[in-house]
């Protein structure tokens, strides 16, 4: 279960480091959605993972509850709880993947205010469809404007 969850936590990492290059468009920065192609040979539309400047990584700062992937309705719990010494603005995100790893499903939470040493709760719902077997995390903080 450890190593399932370091392999998780390593694979949402690298997932927001290669996405981050391709979510933004040119014109300023603003996220756009990504399209995925889905086996039946539908598509999909992803939500977009908002641009949060001066962001870190930070999914030290979070726990996560249960990550289901049957498909149809799903959500996932988060505990976040603020390390920094200021008050930042987290984006929470859970992908849900096939057995490529294959981005099937996604869903974007934001969280605006979070104090110093505060501990929030957040959940993050997406609609999983047929062939997601496993889910990925992301978490971004950024000093809150």
């Amino acid at each position: 279960m450890l190593r399932q969850s370091v392999l998780l936590v390593t694979f949402a990492v690298a997932s927001a480091v290669t996405q981050a290059g391709c979510t933004q468009e040119s014109d300023g920065g603003s996220a756009t959605p990504d399209v995925v192609a889905q086996p039946d040979g539908a598509t999909t539309t992803l939500p977009a993972v908002p641009d949060l400047p001066g962001a870190q990584g930070a999914v030290t700062d979070a726990t996560f509850e249960d990550c289901e992937a049957d498909a149809g309705p799903q959500s996932v719990r988060a505990t976040l709880k603020n390390s920094t010494g200021q008050e930042v603005r987290y984006v929470v995100s859970v992908s849900w993947i096939d057995d490529t790893a294959t981005e099937m499903a996604r869903g974007v939470a934001e969280v605006d205010g979070v104090g110093s040493g505060r501990t929030v709760e957040v959940e993050v719902e997406a609609d999983v469809p047929e062939g997601a077997i496993s889910c990925t995390f992301s978490v971004l903080r950024a000093p809150d404007a």
